[in-house]
């Protein structure tokens, strides 16, 4: 009798040692597998819905001419171009709010809303045949779920860039550029990541002198020109 609870208690002892060794090797070389493939995969579902989010309300909401204040001096010389504040201000608030509502849908798996991205609901069930990095190989075995959480508020804000273009003119790039960040979590495992998407938004010829000295960039909604005294 006491051999066989000796030999039961032997097999418990070994099965407990060879769970926490597959559990190790599981952390140690499968899950960072696992979480790189999720977080390629969510980083771009993200970028598609803000891409197109962002898309849909320019094209919806924004006449790109209005978006510009040209002044000049008594000389018709460029002194300033400004952004219209209303107008910058009340895009940036749209688009945040639509790319917010349109993460929290994908992240609850809407139907619609993946359909509308183009967004396969098998994207959130990671193949547990990745780990042997061939394609043949890919759809084997059971599937991982993985579930895309947003923890953080969506920041839109205007980016600049201003060139000179040509003889005497000036070519100003306008970009919006929307931060998001995003939790992934898998079984017995999570991580964060941070979502940077800048997109295109409007290309403005200035023509006039070409100005020597300007202003601007991120979170500004002011360019200014002027000529520096020589």
């Amino acid at each position: 009798m006491k051999k066989k609870v000796c030999k039961l208690i032997l097999i418990l002892l070994l099965m407990v040692i060879l769970s926490i060794i597959i559990l190790i090797f599981l952390s140690n070389k499968v899950m960072p597998i696992y979480l790189s493939y999720s977080e390629a995969e969510m980083k771009r579902v993200v970028t598609t819905v803000i891409n197109e989010s962002v898309t849909e309300e320019v094209t919806n909401e924004l006449n790109i001419d209005s978006l510009f204040l040209i002044k000049q001096d008594e000389n018709s010389k460029l002194t300033i171009v400004d952004f219209d504040p209303v107008i910058v201000n009340r895009v940036m608030s749209k688009i945040a709010d639509l790319v917010y509502k349109n993460l929290k849908l994908i992240e609850r798996q809407d139907f619609s809303t993946l359909e509308k991205f183009n967004i396969s609901k098998s994207i959130f069930y990671i193949p547990t045949g990745i780990i042997f990095k061939t394609t043949l190989l890919n759809n084997l075995g059971p599937k991982i779920p993985v579930k895309l959480e947003l923890i953080s508020s969506v920041n839109p804000n205007i980016k600049t860039d201003v060139k000179e273009y040509g003889i005497n003119n000036s070519l100003i790039e306008v970009y919006i550029n929307v931060v998001v960040d995003v939790k992934m979590i898998l079984p017995m495992y999570s991580d964060t990541m941070q979502v940077i998407v800048v997109i295109p938004l409007a290309v403005k010829l200035i023509q006039g002198e070409v100005p020597r000295y300007y202003q601007g960039g991120i979170g500004s909604n002011t360019l200014f020109f002027q000529e520096e005294n020589t």
